[in-house]
């Protein structure tokens, strides 16, 4: 998920009037991957060397057995937890040059909203039905966005990629080496197969609907790569209008959230393997933390697969870009360019 050229929530904070958002340093000491790796490797190194964070409990059947979840032991697991991923947003906030003080305002309330959803997952009835908390995290985040006015500050502290990217890499210790070279090879051909006839026909497709080239270059490779990384990625290649960028991660996001959950009961329902289910996730959703969040209602199997598939396809997004910004070059611009004359 090579999403370090620009990140996502820089360019929608760009587009936002708040002024406390446009002052946001623009310059950054490491770029979000580089910080990614160094903080998955000190995570792992940690776990190696015997430290780890136990995780809390939140299963629970009726109310009366929802006291267990709220004994001193559980919940001195929770702030040990919160503490710990305090301290890596911390560190990659000051890694990457980020403000600093609205994590510090706004990130315990992300967390206890995120362990709230866990709450409500955690009870029996709800792990009967099939509903995981990845669900109720939606559903969270939805009633809080659309009926309560976020302030600044929290709106910044919202910007969770750094997390989701550590998550992802973390994630890429279970996949074990042999389930690579199992599903590698044929995850790379699905994978150049899918990005190759899904971005030209993307392109065809608005051509058709008269949509301007710029614009149909961004939707293309956001829609055939790996979503919001790839359109930036274009952008960045072709010098694009910021504000059709702004249009294009809306439609990606918007498309995502309802695939991520309608999907995985559609495999169900037609009774697909979780190989042929996580490989079905990883080639057509668009976002990296979609199909995890996605493979992880399916199985472990899926969720292994649905990642590698959605790497295989992250990896070929510099080629792409490399590739687009010729195309650019000498289809539009090389006709633009005028002789310079020097003058004394």
């Amino acid at each position: 998920m090579s999403e370090g050229i620009t990140s996502a929530e820089t360019v929608l904070q760009e587009q936002d009037l708040s002024p406390e958002l446009q002052n946001l340093p623009k310059r950054n000491f490491l770029t979000e991957d580089w910080t990614v790796v160094i903080l998955g490797f000190i995570i792992i190194g940690l776990a190696i060397l015997g430290f780890h964070v136990e995780a809390p409990k939140y299963k629970w059947s009726a109310i009366e057995s929802l006291s267990s979840v709220f004994e001193a032991a559980n919940l001195l697991k929770l702030f040990k937890q919160l503490i710990f991923t305090f301290a890596l947003l911390i560190l990659g906030g000051l890694l990457t040059g980020r403000r600093i003080k609205p994590y510090l305002l706004g990130f315990p309330v992300v967390f206890f909203l995120t362990a709230l959803a866990l709450l409500l997952a955690g009870n029996k009835t709800m792990e009967d039905l099939g509903l995981e908390a990845v669900i109720f995290s939606l559903l969270v985040g939805l009633l809080v966005g659309n009926t309560v006015k976020l302030p600044v500050w929290l709106k910044e502290a919202l910007s969770a990629e750094l997390l989701v990217k550590i998550g992802l890499v973390l994630l890429g210790t279970n996949v074990i080496f042999s389930d690579i070279l199992k599903a590698g090879s044929l995850g790379l051909i699905q994978s150049l197969v899918v990005v190759l006839s899904v971005w030209y026909f993307s392109f065809w497709l608005c051509k058709k609907f008269k949509i301007d080239e710029e614009l149909g270059l961004m939707l293309s490779s956001a829609v055939s790569i790996c979503g919001v990384s790839a359109a930036i990625a274009t952008s960045g290649a072709i010098q694009g209008d910021s504000k059709k960028l702004s249009y294009v991660v809306s439609m990606v996001l918007i498309t995502a959230i309802p695939m991520m959950i309608i999907m995985p009961y559609i495999a169900n329902y037609f009774g697909f393997s979780e190989e042929v289910t996580g490989a079905w996730l990883g080639g057509s959703i668009d976002t990296s933390g979609a199909v995890v969040a996605s493979g992880s209602l399916v199985g472990e199997t899926a969720l292994k697969i649905s990642t590698i598939v959605k790497f295989s396809q992250n990896v070929l997004l510099g080629v792409a870009a490399l590739a687009i910004s010729v195309y650019w070059t000498y289809t539009n611009h090389l006709q633009e360019r005028k002789p310079q004359t020097n003058r004394v």
